[in-house]
């Protein structure tokens, strides 16, 4: 019995991606609203600390409170380059250019991965299906026949460079401000 390799289909990898990709960025805001109850709660009880001659406690719950914003918004950074990745996901379902978008993304996933933010385990599997189904389709030499009716196609793809740019340029400075 001879086992052939199942042949790669470039929308389903590309759903698969992009529905990776819209789940984690629901956990993200699962985990920014958990964190702003959080940081609400917290502000109320170092208000009554501070209300009652308590400062040392007061502003232990202050200290508490900056990390609490310092994670939302290294999360909230995350939110938006998966943003921007879920957009040229799309567009690149709409163009049929499902190859070079896909080694764009791959390389923003690796950047992604290198954050301390990758540890958190729902990122972390995210992370790895989003770069399974894009390897599936950066490493297929499927070319998908255009199935518009009307010829569209674009002579190139400025509007998805310069999302992945920005992007790209959005995980480098967080990538350097970590390593500083």
């Amino acid at each position: 019995m001879i086992f052939r390799r199942r042949k790669i289909d470039p929308y389903r990898e590309g759903i698969q991606a992009l529905y990776s990709v819209k789940m984690g960025m629901s956990k993200i805001e699962a985990l920014l609203d958990r964190i702003k109850n959080r940081r609400h709660r917290m502000m109320e009880v170092a208000a009554e600390l501070q209300m009652r001659g308590e400062t040392f406690l007061a502003k232990k719950y202050a200290e508490e409170i900056a990390k609490l914003d310092k994670i939302s918004a290294r999360l909230q950074m995350i939110h938006l380059v998966l943003e921007k990745v879920a957009l040229s996901l799309e567009y690149a379902m709409t163009i049929h250019n499902f190859q070079g978008i896909a080694k764009e993304v791959l390389e923003i996933t690796k950047d992604l991965k290198k954050l301390p933010e990758s540890t958190i385990p729902d990122m972390g599997l995210m992370l790895y299906n989003i770069e399974e189904s894009l390897k599936a389709i950066a490493s297929s030499g499927v070319n998908v026949p255009d199935y518009n009716l009307v010829d569209v196609t674009p002579t190139t793809d400025e509007n998805t460079e310069k999302i992945l740019r920005e992007a790209k340029e959005i995980l480098k400075s967080r990538l350097t401000v970590d390593a500083a």
